[in-house]
């Protein structure tokens, strides 16, 4: 992507937490130092988990909360559909930005996440993105301090979108759990694995379950097995840094092929059909 200039920037906001959440709050405030024309489409309601779901199945309800605040009753990806092709007809957003989380989006994460998800539908639309979340103490969600992403995202976001970056990618930025003057440094890094085997699944009565993560219940959890992402020379991965109180910027992208399975593949499997 070419680079974005924040100002005066038609800037879409969303989220995975819902409209009124403290993160998008925050976030909004930030985007607003950059511009006027800053408007927010999020869901009704927290969509945590959601990934990367579009609500075939169901009608959506647009709700105007305020001036330039939408709600949707539907998932983060639904947002920035009908936020760019309805509310934003007249004028394309400049750029996405999703978020703030509440909870880092590392690892594995990132494959569950509605927030990463907004950023994936922005990119599909050609449209500059990125992902933002702050990492929370274990267990303690509700009392979530914001100190590190209030003090360094507005200089990020300066930086990252002067920079800019290949078309075929969005960015996951994630904040660590700590006060500001405790932060190290940024990194860039890659997607990393996660050292525990986080999902828990409780069966609350006979034949009702209830998903959680066990980060979010207890510091430490038991190993499980070998990474399966390749690690960089020269670079950090996601996990490693928000680990060690660094703030990472992890740049994505869409294609899931594998490359290296391309040509063994060809030559293994047969491809006459008798």
């Amino acid at each position: 992507m070419p680079s974005v200039k924040l100002e005066n920037a038609r800037i879409l906001i969303t989220n995975d937490d819902g409209y009124s959440a403290d993160g998008i709050k925050i976030l909004t405030d930030i985007a607003k130092e950059f511009s006027d024309d800053v408007w927010v489409v999020a869901p009704e309601h927290e969509k945590s988990g959601a990934s990367h779901a579009l609500s075939f199945q169901n009608a959506l309800n647009l709700k105007e909360q305020a001036e330039k605040l939408y709600s949707i009753d539907g998932t983060p990806s639904d947002c920035i559909a009908i936020g760019i092709s309805h509310v934003l007809k007249d004028k394309r957003p400049d750029l996405i930005l999703s978020g703030i989380n509440s909870g880092c989006n590392v690892g594995e994460d990132v494959t569950y996440s509605g927030t990463i998800a907004a950023a994936m539908e922005g990119l599909i639309r050609r449209i500059p993105s990125i992902a933002i979340s702050q990492n929370y103490e274990a267990g303690k969600k509700n009392v979530i301090s914001w100190d590190s992403s209030k003090h360094f995202l507005k200089d990020i976001l300066t930086d990252i979108t002067n920079v800019g970056w290949d078309s075929n990618v969005f960015m996951n930025i994630n904040f660590p759990y700590c006060q500001s003057d405790k932060v190290k440094s940024i990194q860039i890094t890659t997607q990393g694995n996660r050292d525990t085997d986080d999902l828990i699944i409780n069966e609350v009565e006979n034949n009702l379950f209830r998903f959680g993560l066990r980060r979010r219940l207890e510091e430490n959890a038991k190993l499980t097995l070998p990474p399966l992402n390749m690690a960089v020379d020269g670079f950090m991965s996601d996990v490693e840094a928000i680990a060690n109180q660094h703030i990472s910027i992890t740049p994505f992208h869409l294609d899931l092929t594998h490359h290296g399975s391309l040509n063994h593949l060809k030559t293994s499997i047969k491809s006459d059909i008798n």
